[in-house]
């Protein structure tokens, strides 16, 4: 891993702002190019490649695009007229919301783009090990949860291609069921080899309790409890001042429970993650690009667009232009063998 977890979330966390910051259709596409440009650069994973992704997105903008043009009646230019009484069919079709479906149909495809991406560069371990040590049990389960699936993936392939090679077809339901009885023994198997593995590591049912630290059992709880009637008697009573100091008190508490609670696990790492140059440079990049499309003085007038009474073209500038780009940068070191 070249490029540090953080430094990758910051770069989907820059990705994620342009596209709540933005729906200037030309800034839209460009993102979407260069993301598709960047996945499809990336190593294959598994069922997930560049040539789905492109029929994913495609299919995604064809369908925004013609389901906003029929619900939607508003706009002046007038394309066509579906006759008739039909509800959300009958009306007429118009130029801007046939515009305005593509542009929310942009934001999906960058959006599921932005998160494969991701997906694919950092693996599951990177990103459960983010989860605060006070919720370590919970770090723990989702770590064997998400494990456990691709792993029958990797199984049910394995039995549907044993089950070929012996001519088993499947053309109807009760042909599935010879799949399905060892598909479910192995994943029983699988399920008492990591019991197994977990009690030889020390993972056990024994309560690790003790007086001083039984009472952080009730902070969560109370935390929470402060933290809605703190906003009730806020936005409903007009007491702000009582309302605040009872918020104020159940952030307290939350921030306590992280602290005192992950104190009680220890983490330890076969290999720890280290900033390095790429990361640095992924991560100030990804800061520039949310500076860029966060504050007005560089690229306000182009970030708004509404197509509707009628079309117009948008505004183009060109230093977001440029800072769109730099969501490349980190491939440069993402394919590099050294």
């Amino acid at each position: 891993m070249k490029i540090h977890t953080w430094a990758w979330l910051a770069w989907l966390s820059a990705g994620l702002i342009v596209l709540l910051s933005t729906r200037n259709p030309f800034y839209l596409l460009l993102l979407a190019t260069i993301l598709i440009i960047f996945q499809s650069s990336l190593p294959e994973q598994g069922s997930l490649s560049s040539v789905s992704i492109l029929r994913f997105a495609a299919s995604i903008f064809v369908f925004s695009t013609i389901f906003n043009a029929i619900i939607s009646r508003y706009g002046e230019t007038t394309l066509m007229t579906i006759p008739g009484k039909i509800p959300l069919i009958s009306g007429n079709i118009t130029l801007e919301a046939l515009i305005f479906g593509a542009i929310n149909g942009l934001v999906l495809i960058n959006m599921f783009t932005l998160f494969t991406i991701v997906n694919q560069v950092l693996p599951v371990k990177n990103l459960v090990r983010l989860i605060p040590q006070a919720f370590q049990p919970v770090a723990l389960v989702t770590t064997i949860a998400l494990t456990f699936i691709p792993a029958t993936q990797r199984q049910f392939s394995a039995i549907r291609e044993a089950q070929a090679l012996r001519g088993q077809s499947l053309k109807r339901l009760r042909d599935w069921l010879p799949l399905f009885i060892p598909l479910l023994t192995g994943g029983l198997e699988r399920a008492l080899q990591i019991a197994e593995a977990m009690t030889a590591r020390g993972y056990t049912m024994r309560s690790s309790d003790s007086p001083s630290t039984t009472w952080l059992k009730w902070v969560l709880p109370a935390g929470l409890l402060l933290l809605t009637a703190g906003g009730f008697l806020g936005l409903f009573t007009g007491l702000q001042i009582p309302g605040w100091i009872l918020f104020g008190s159940g952030l307290l508490l939350f921030l306590l429970f992280f602290i005192l609670g992950g104190r009680q696990f220890k983490k330890t790492y076969f290999q720890e993650e280290i900033w390095t140059v790429p990361s640095y440079l992924t991560f100030i990049s990804a800061l520039t690009v949310a500076i860029i499309f966060l504050l007005p003085t560089f690229s306000h007038n182009s970030l708004a667009y509404e197509p509707y009474p009628r079309i117009s073209l948008p505004l183009l500038q060109i230093l977001p232009l440029l800072a769109l780009l730099l969501f490349l940068l980190p491939l440069i070191w993402q394919n590099d063998p050294h």
